[in-house]
């Protein structure tokens, strides 16, 4: 293997445990901020520093083209707003481990989307790690209870990042279209700028609209979801992308909720369990079923 594609993959593996942890950082800050508030600022500092940087390189450059005005106010919409609020909120009630499995149906489920409203067509191969993805998701939410399946008696937790996902994946593929003659970057800043706006007018509605309690660890912790998670890990997965194609570049991705697990174990104390360890072990064999075919657009913001 050279040298650069030995840096690159280090680079790859660098940005899924960073994306792994950043359910942690969100349930160290959860107890001093609202999570409008949290999704408010972290996406406000990501698309700031993002877009002045792009000001200084590109100058007019740098602003969007007209036409795709609409797409990336969606795309705050869902990938922001949606996603970021549904997941933090979601991290109230529930575990990181199973916020990070939950995450890992991602690109199974952004292959059903595609399926159903772009007319993509998916092999037999993928439609079974589609249906393997889901029922994993199904039996993790569920406990392994089949008396709460009856009765639909979900953690609400787990719905809020299973219906994040949902969000997510309509990112995904109202991105495919843009990211033709947008950059990455530019596209994740502008994105995240008309999602900052839907989450402060969420803010302001729920009257929680200050950032003073927090703490210094929760400051650090903040810190960590713009510069680590945000900025540092975007930067990394486009390199890695440039470099060794979105195929292998996506086999990283299923390092996400594996170094999430890992990672709440140590830092957060949760626990591991049996169930976590079969819901996840069918998260990820479906999504190696479907994850060839899946654009790698969906990766390009956390």
């Amino acid at each position: 293997m050279e040298d650069n594609t030995r840096k690159v993959y280090l680079f790859l593996m660098a940005t899924a445990i960073l994306w792994g942890a950043n359910p942690i950082a969100v349930k160290s800050v959860l107890g001093e901020m609202p999570p409008t508030m949290i999704v408010l600022v972290r996406f406000l500092g990501i698309s700031l520093i993002l877009i002045t940087i792009m000001l200084l390189k590109e100058k007019k450059k740098a602003f969007p083209p007209k036409q795709h005005i609409p797409a990336l106010i969606l795309m705050g919409l869902t990938g922001v707003g949606i996603n970021n609020g549904m997941q933090f909120t979601g991290l109230k009630y529930s575990t990181a481990i199973n916020c990070v499995l939950v995450s890992a149906l991602t690109p199974a489920l952004t292959a059903f989307m595609a399926g159903m409203f772009l007319k993509e067509r998916l092999s037999m191969r993928q439609w079974i790690g589609v249906l393997i993805s889901m029922s994993g998701v199904v039996f993790l939410v569920a406990h392994g209870s089949m008396e709460v399946i009856k009765h639909l008696a979900f953690n609400k937790g787990d719905l809020l990042f299973l219906g994040g996902q949902l969000g997510w994946a309509a990112y995904t593929l109202l991105g495919r279209r843009v990211l033709r003659d947008m950059s990455p970057m530019a596209t994740t800043a502008w994105a995240g700028l008309a999602g900052a706006v839907f989450m402060g007018a969420a803010t302001l509605f729920e009257g929680q609209f200050s950032v003073h309690n927090l703490s210094y660890f929760g400051w650090l912790s903040m810190i960590y979801m713009i510069a680590g998670s945000g900025i540092l890990a975007f930067n990394w997965w486009n390199v890695g992308v440039s470099a060794v194609g979105p195929n292998r570049a996506s086999i990283f991705f299923n390092v996400i909720p594996l170094a999430g697990m890992l990672l709440s174990v140590v830092l957060l104390h949760e626990h591991i369990g049996w169930r976590e360890c079969v819901g996840g072990a069918c998260i990820l064999f479906g999504v190696y079923l479907t994850a060839r075919k899946i654009d790698d657009s969906a990766a390009q913001a956390a």
